[in-house]
């Protein structure tokens, strides 16, 4: 039997303002990396909300926003593990976990549909059953939003690439159930975050999304790190800088881009 990891060994406990200062200082150094991974999420989302509106039958198409998700998270942990990293790798992503980005992109957004549907119906019925029926999905809700900061960057980590795509999925449910108070920290400040920049509207199509895949990759990969480490008696996989990291675009990969 494996024995557990010397705590040495492990990383750094992360803390919710050591991942916001580190986000904010790796969004510094890669914003214009980022930035165009923002907005291309923004135009694609907006592109299947807008055919889902005048089509509902396609509303079934809404899951492949996911991708571009999945290339935001994508680079995001790559800056986070001090690797290289391009707007490229985003577009990586799109190819290499297809699957796995669209099946957790579908779960999250079946969940939320059907959660928030009976949070309204519950309480519309104006009975003390259905506010309680109104209570459990909210609740649902709540850790579907919580556990999706979790999953992407853990699904995405350029470090897990080899790992089927089940078991870091379900490395996410087990850190999230490991960590609720933490982890209800984080999802309570990028839902803050969150609220203001679609009030703002700009914010949002441009920067938000990729600083709160920084903030929640920053907290998430040392958690899972040492999460994995502790109970499965395994080497951390691989160390998470606590600094930012200034990395060039692949001259040779890039040139090889069309």
């Amino acid at each position: 039997m494996a024995s557990r990891a010397d705590p040495a060994a492990l990383p750094a406990s992360p803390t919710l303002r050591g991942a916001l200062r580190s986000a904010a200082t790796d969004f510094y150094f890669h914003s214009w990396r980022l930035l165009p991974a923002n907005v291309l999420w923004a135009a694609v989302s907006l592109l299947l909300l807008g055919v889902a509106v005048l089509v509902p039958g396609l509303i079934v198409l809404l899951p492949l926003a996911a991708l571009p998700i999945a290339g935001i998270f994508r680079m995001a942990t790559r800056i986070v593990r001090g690797e290289s990293v391009s707007f490229w790798d985003g577009l990586d992503a799109w190819r290499g976990e297809v699957r796995p980005a669209l099946a957790l992109g579908a779960g999250l957004l079946v969940a939320a549909l059907i959660l928030g549907f009976n949070v309204i119906s519950g309480l519309l019925t104006g009975t003390v059953v259905g506010w309680a029926f109104a209570t459990l999905a909210f609740w649902g809700l709540v850790a579907t939003w919580l556990y999706a900061w979790v999953a992407w960057p853990i699904l995405m980590d350029s470090a897990r690439a080899a790992m089927p795509a089940r078991r870091r999925l379900r490395l996410a449910a087990l850190l999230l159930l490991a960590h609720p108070v933490r982890l209800a920290g984080l999802g309570l400040i990028l839902f803050a975050l969150c609220l203001l920049s679609v009030a703002a509207i700009v914010p949002l199509l441009t920067v938000t999304v990729s600083f709160a895949a920084l903030v929640s990759t920053r907290m998430v990969l040392p958690a899972a790190d040492r999460f994995e480490a502790r109970y499965s008696g395994a080497a951390p996989v691989r160390a998470v800088e606590s600094g930012p990291v200034v990395a060039e675009s692949r001259p040779v990969e890039t040139a090889a881009r069309p």
